[in-house]
């Protein structure tokens, strides 16, 4: 028997000594970002300096970035990158899809992993790896799954950017189905991290889609990131009406930080491929999330002496907006739609400081009191100006239900504009209030929403606006009593010309 333990005791130490002197070379350096060290470096530096100071008030937990080429999306993830900058974070467990290996479960490739990049060398924390390990069977050590994988790669020269002293715990899904995200999630939480770890989650989001179809999806996988509702995105991502490669990981991610006290989800910034290539025929969707605890969940102070004096610059633009301003977003739908019909361009605008902030906006297009065309965004993802801009070119142009407006109609035109405050999803139908709240309902692959003033204008009561909520969705009338139904509520500053 000694002998016996005397030889496993052996081959433990050989086994241990053999993963340790394992380097994971980069595999992507050349491909996905520059190979060369001081080209790499410099570039990041220039991503994150023109991030500018992406803010949030509270505990950051986690952040769900992008991880396609840095041409692409690090522009996008250098917002996510910014907040980590001197925030005394050493140890970041990093998940991420697999794009070239499928495999059930969870992979890890660590403990004694060192992982290398033109910036230098990165440890594994074995400590966190190991209990990883002895959490499930289904969590493993894989070398194969990381052989050629980049969404974890790609995020390492950031990390090394904005971080010093720091060590990885690299996870990567397989399969990605509700069972591997729900072990992925309760491993997390068994990890009860400290203030100095952080969760990463890489995911890109829609892939080859005109970019309004595209913001379409990508902006209901991220109101379900701001309601913290990850079931709801689990769903989504299953029946297809949200596309993310790394959905299972940020699911995970998300409602790990739930468990961590996080409340609170704010999306530091929204784009597409084809904000650089200039085709937003076909394009890919990155996002840059920040998962917090916050002392002040509603994101409104506790003080009632505050609150009644916040100041105006302070304050949503659906809270407050000057008759000046709601001109001046008026006159910006209209342009926008004179010279997207004129020549197929959108002037840039010189706007008010409070019009810059993330807004909520549906723009509808009336003719001679008939509904003419209405889109619009549900998460603040764009500066609100240049949300009305886009919502009233979509208006006018690709609303499914109406032929696109022609130039000699547009005189006849009459615009309203819609700023919506955050969705919020309804616990009891009793909290609805017809006449301020405006409603969505989702259920499966469907979904329809419905802005306050349509209730008012057709004189419903409350069961009438949910009923005519559902026939929106293309469901049936009392499909909202479903209890796999979700319902949103919201609220909306309305003005119009």
């Amino acid at each position: 028997m000694t002998r016996i333990l005397t030889l496993m005791t052996m081959l433990l130490t050989l086994w241990s000594t053999a993963l340790c002197a394992t380097v994971r070379q980069p595999v992507v350096a050349g491909q996905l970002y520059p190979a060369d060290s001081a080209e790499l470096r410099q570039s990041i530096a220039e991503y994150l300096a023109k991030a500018g100071s992406p803010t949030i008030d509270g505990q950051l937990l986690a952040v769900i970035v992008p991880h396609a080429g840095y041409v692409y999306s690090a522009p996008v993830a250098a917002y996510a990158y910014k907040l980590l900058q001197n925030a005394g974070i050493d140890k970041v467990i990093l998940c991420g899809p697999s794009h070239q290996v499928a495999y059930q479960g969870i992979a890890l490739y660590g403990p004694g992993v060192s992982w290398k990049t033109p910036l230098g060398v990165v440890k594994c924390d074995d400590s966190l790896c190991n209990r990883l390990l002895a959490f499930d069977k289904r969590i493993t050590i894989s070398e194969q799954s990381q052989a050629r994988e980049h969404s974890l790669e790609v995020q390492l020269p950031f990390l090394q950017s904005v971080l010093k002293n720091f060590r990885i715990v690299p996870v990567g899904m397989g399969t990605q189905n509700a069972s591997d995200v729900e072990l992925l999630t309760r491993a997390l939480e068994s990890l009860k991290l400290d203030d100095h770890t952080i969760m990463i989650a890489s995911s890109d989001w829609q892939h080859y889609r005109p970019a309004a179809q595209g913001h379409k999806m990508d902006s209901l996988g991220m109101a379900c990131l701001m309601l913290l509702d990850g079931d709801r995105l689990q769903q989504y991502l299953d029946d297809g009406i949200v596309e993310m490669c790394g959905g299972g990981p940020a699911v995970a991610v998300l409602k790990a930080a739930i468990a961590c006290g996080a409340n609170k989800v704010k999306i530091l910034k929204y784009g597409d491929s084809g904000d650089i290539t200039g085709d937003k025929s076909t394009v890919v969707g990155y996002v840059a999330v920040a998962i917090y605890k916050s002392p002040s969940p509603s994101g409104k102070s506790s003080d009632k002496k505050t609150t009644e004096t916040k100041a105006k610059g302070n304050m949503a633009p659906s809270e407050y907006l000057s008759d000046s301003e709601k001109k001046k977003l008026l006159e910006i739908a209209r342009q926008s739609i004179e010279s997207f019909l004129k020549d197929g361009t959108v002037p840039a605008f010189d706007v008010p400081e409070s019009l810059t902030k993330p807004g909520a906006a549906f723009v509808t297009l009336n003719e001679e009191d008939m509904l003419r065309g209405c889109i619009g965004y549900t998460v603040a993802v764009e500066p609100l100006y240049k949300t009305v801009s886009d919502c009233a070119v979509k208006a006018a142009t690709s609303d499914p239900r109406f032929q696109p407006v022609t130039r000699s109609e547009v005189p006849r035109l009459k615009l309203e504009i819609s700023v919506l405050t955050p969705l919020e999803k309804v616990i009891s139908l009793d909290a609805i209030l017809v006449g301020r709240d405006g409603l969505m309902i989702s259920l499966g692959s469907n979904r329809g929403l419905l802005l306050p003033q349509v209730a008012t204008e057709y004189g419903w009561d409350r069961t009438q606006f949910l009923e005519q909520t559902c026939a929106k969705a293309g469901l049936p009338r009392a499909a909202y009593k479903d209890p796999n139904a979700v319902i949103y509520k919201f609220q909306a500053l309305v003005f119009g010309e």
